[in-house]
This record gives C-alpha cells, structure tokens and sequence, in this order.
C-alpha cells in the first residue's frame, strides 16, 4: 500500500509500505491521527490541528523531553498552542524530527532556523547554516551576506567577504548594495583585504549615503581613513629597461593554460598636474570589452608615481589576444619600459605591439597588472 504524504491529516488508519524504507514509513507518520498522543494547536491566527507522536519528538529534543516530562503544563494537556509558528514551518520541522528530510528555501530558511533554535534542533541547524553557504554564488551573495546579520555564521561572513572583496566595484554597483544594512558596510569597510581604492571606497559610501541619508557616516569615513588595508589578488610586476619614450598599446596573450583575473592595472605617472585624467581601454581580440574613466590626485610632482586603477573583475582567457590603451589629460613626461616581461610560476605571458603584421619594441606604461589565477571552486 502507498503512503501518503507527510503533512496531510491522517484518519486514525495505518497504511504503512513495509516494503519500502523505514524513513518512508516513518514519514507517513507525521501529521497521523494513528497512535498520536498530542495534538497542537498551530498558527499565528486561525489555527490547524497538527496531530503528533511525543516518543519522535522526546528523542529529537531536550526541549520536548522538558515540555512533556517536567512541572511544565504542557506534560498533562492533550492539546498544546503554537501561536509563534505557522503550520507549514511547523510540518517541516516535524519531518525532520521524525525522518530527518527537509526541503530548506530561501523562503523559509529564517522561520526555520529560529524555531530549530528554540526546540534545540543541533542538526537541524547545522543543515540551515549549510544550505546558506552551499547557496553564496556571486549573484546573491550581497542578499546572503546582509541576511547573516540575524544568524550570525561567522564562515558564511567569511565566504561572502571573500567574494564581495575580489571584485568589490561591481557590487558597489549593484542594485542591492545601497539597501545593505550599516553593520554590512562596516564589515566591508574594515576588510583587511580588498580590490579598490579608499577613493572608490568612499564613492561607494557617497552611494550607499543616498539611500539613507537620515544616518551619520562620519564613523564609516574613519573606518576607510584608518584602516589598514592591502589588494585581495598580487601584482604582477612588468620587468624591463625604462625609457622616455612614448607609449604604446600594451599588448599580451596568456600562453599557459591558467586562467586569470585581473582587477585593475598600475601606471606610471609623471606630471605637474595636480589632477589627472586617465581613460583606459582594453580590447580582448579586437572587441573592446572595458573602458574606464580615472581622476588621479598626483601627489608626487617631482618623482615617478605608480597609479594604482581598479576596475570590475575582467577574467583573461587563454590564447585570446588582449590589449590595454592609455588616454592620460593632460599630456605628462613619458615615463615607460621597455619590452616588459614578467615573471611568475605558473602565468606565462607574450607581450608585443603587434603592428602590420610584425613585432615592434613595446614601450609600455604600465608598471603591472593586479590579478589573481581563477582557482577550481572546491566541492562541498
């Protein structure tokens, strides 16, 4: 005979498949009339009979080993109110209590995790903090991590922070990121690590200010001005003579097989210019696929500066032929190497200025990239 679902009221009837699992047959016992010595109450306004099995419950729980064996009221009534809980949350926790099956969503993962709190769920909590970790993917992982606030998973936070600080601009730019909560941005904020600039760090507190301009965000401006901070990725130095020359289109192909990210570019400024305006394009195989505009504070007027630019993530394929321009206003004393190279373990590079079908000297601007290889995301 097939057993029904859980949840569904039984009618006092045991329809029990003993040729299938002992889980399954525990399952059709939830919400089964059949051998149920509690019934409860359940629900904020009308509420639905939910018929139990206090042994299921005694064995899952201290706190239904309490409710039914101590001075409690509820461990000489039949019937127990649940007005804190609605039926459905109710049905799915006593599926797990009985057989050890769940179905967690997005939906329900906040009135599961509080309840699964309160009736001393270990396990059942375990499998909530997990279901938010398995589920951080970059889409959601600004919705995830000001979720977090309330469940407090120090690992989730990490995992979110490590995504969010990779590629920091783009969620800067999100849609969600000006609805996060203050304690959020502070997290962010005092990152250790992170791919920007105080200056982009404070345009993303100029954002996140318009949309709640009733609070005070002079503690989150010392927090950018005294933290101590480093990039979330490496530098990969361009080594070569340096030179007076022009510039050229800096041109390169990955020729090993890593895969990486780069985040933002390093260029050499030499100027008296108080101000400088830098665009930079980049080009992967003649498409042109970022372009960005920079207002650069020149500090050192008399010595060679190194601009540190960042930009959103930009992952470089493989074989694909990329090339990065330069558009400095106003014009500055060139300052450049010569026929770069670089060195690292595993990324290897061709850099020339391909022009009319053969190589010329390359006199690049470009001090070095910020990149990080793409690792193999690990199984959970």
């Amino acid at each position: 005979m097939a057993a029904s679902k859980s949840g569904q009221t039984g009618k006092g009837e045991l329809a029990l498949n003993y040729g299938g699992s002992t889980l399954d047959r525990k399952e059709y016992l939830v919400n089964n009339e059949f051998m149920s010595d509690v019934v409860f109450l359940v629900g904020s306004k009308q509420k639905r009979r939910i018929y139990a099995h206090k042994l299921f419950l005694i064995a899952a729980s201290e706190y239904f080993f309490a409710m039914f064996n101590g001075n409690f009221r509820e461990s000489s009534e039949s019937e127990i109110v649940l007005a804190d809980v609605e039926p459905e949350i109710f049905l799915e926790i006593l599926r797990f209590v009985y057989c050890g099956k769940i179905e967690l969503t997005f939906g329900n993962i906040h009135e599961i995790y509080i309840h699964s709190r309160k009736y001393m769920l270990t396990e059942l909590l375990a499998m909530a903090s997990n279901f938010l970790e398995r589920s951080i993917n970059p889409e959601n992982v600004l919705k995830i991590f000001t979720q977090n606030r309330f469940y407090g998973f120090q690992f989730v936070d990490e995992e979110c922070l490590q995504l969010i600080c990779k590629n920091p601009l783009y969620y800067f730019n999100h849609e969600e990121f000006a609805l996060i909560d203050r304690e959020s941005l502070s997290l962010i904020f005092s990152s250790k690590k992170i791919n920007c600039t105080d200056d982009q760090l404070m345009g993303a507190l100029d954002i996140w200010e318009k949309n709640h301009d009733s609070e005070s965000v002079d503690e989150l401006k010392s927090i950018i001005k005294n933290s101590k901070r480093s990039y979330d990725c490496y530098k990969l130095r361009l080594f070569g003579t340096s030179s007076g020359s022009e510039p050229n289109d800096f041109g390169f192909s990955i020729t090993s097989e890593t895969i990486v990210q780069m985040f933002g570019i390093g260029v050499f400024i030499k100027s008296a210019a108080k101000v400088i305006s830098i665009d930079v394009k980049i080009w992967e195989n003649d498409i042109e696929v970022r372009y960005d505009q920079f207002e650069y504070e020149n500090d050192d007027f008399v010595t060679v500066d190194v601009a540190n630019l960042f930009f959103e993530q930009l992952e470089l394929t493989p074989h694909h032929r990329y090339k990065i321009s330069l558009n400095i206003t106003p014009t500055m004393e060139p300052f450049t190497i010569q026929n770069p190279k670089i060195h690292h373990d595993r990324i290897k590079m061709s850099i020339a200025n391909v022009m009319y079908g053969r190589c010329d000297s390359t006199f690049c601007a470009i001090a070095h990239l910020h990149c990080k290889e793409r690792m193999p995301k690990l199984k959970k």
